[in-house]
């Protein structure tokens, strides 16, 4: 676990204790690296090379399974499920690890005198293991959806995950983008849909929302199955019963437009795009850097 790049975790390691020369051979964001650790930790104990060391000798595949599970089990949905809202805030990068089935319901209030939120788009998990990033800023000209339509909504903002442009990011099969105010209702339907796990997160800036893949699924056309396209005909019976109690939740804090209109003093989004150090702040330079641990 670490907050610099994977290579530069690397090298600095290469001046400690380690027994054993390696690669780096995966990599993925996390909002809980403990608790993934810890839990690869686990899963990996029979091939530690010494009781008293975090250190492993096995297969690149067997460790990266291990991190895989690891990802799904304390990164997933469980971690997420308390009795309130996540507040999504500038200079925030929450990434969550999702479930192939798990369910997002994208809530908006229409108004400023709105009573209740509309449900607006559903999105959907394709394959184990997909990851969902949400990047807020409060800039509105720093974001941009794809089924918005807005400029550059079809880009994936960080290609690379490291500073020479060689080391591809997972496969981005979604791109949207939120507004204050709006809220996302995430569900995980258990029970045949009789009932859900949930969590739920509310914008209180801008917000980037990111969808990768590692394990790309295409539609019976051969089309690539994207984040907001379901498979589902209808929302199951829990979820329903979810998005109307959190429709009729109070009003938010902050509120923005869904379609900002600049002539009534509304800035634009989709204006101003970022380089992709902006949301991985890790491509900076390591002498712009604070505050890293190793």
């Amino acid at each position: 676990m670490t907050t610099k790049l994977a290579e530069d975790r690397a090298r600095k390691l290469q001046h400690t204790g380690v027994p054993l020369p390696f690669d780096v051979e995966f990599r993925s964001a996390t909002s809980h690296p403990r608790a993934v650790e810890s839990t690869a930790h686990v899963e990996l104990a029979p091939f530690r090379v010494a009781p008293n060391r975090e250190f492993f000798r096995c297969p690149p595949s067997v460790a990266i399974g291990a991190v895989e599970n690891a990802l799904l089990d304390a990164a997933g949905l469980p971690a997420w499920a308390t009795d309130h809202q996540h507040f999504v805030k500038h200079g925030d990068r929450i990434a969550i690890t999702m479930r192939a089935g798990d369910l997002f319901v994208v809530l908006s209030y229409p108004h400023l005198m709105a009573r209740q939120a509309d449900p607006i788009d559903i999105w959907q998990a394709h394959s184990n293991g997909d990851s969902l990033e949400l990047m807020g800023s409060a800039t509105p000209g720093h974001v941009a959806g794809f089924s918005d339509g807005d400029p550059g909504g079809e880009a994936d903002p960080v290609p690379y995950v490291d500073r020479a442009g060689t080391t591809p990011n997972g496969s981005i099969n979604g791109r949207e983008r939120l507004m204050p105010g709006e809220r996302l209702l995430w569900l995980r339907p258990v029970a045949n849909g009789e009932s859900c796990a949930l969590a739920m997160f509310e914008m209180q800036n801008h917000c980037q929302v990111i969808s990768r893949t590692w394990n790309l699924k295409l539609t019976p056309h051969g089309h690539p199955l994207i984040l907001n396209i379901p498979s589902i005909e209808e929302l199951p019976p829990c979820a329903v019963r979810a998005v109307r109690g959190a429709m009729r939740m109070a009003f938010p804090r902050r509120w923005a437009p869904r379609s900002p209109d600049p002539t009534e003093g509304w800035t634009p989004v989709a204006s101003d795009p970022p380089p992709p150090e902006y949301w991985l702040r890790q491509l900076e330079p390591p002498t712009r850097r604070r505050g890293d641990r190793i």
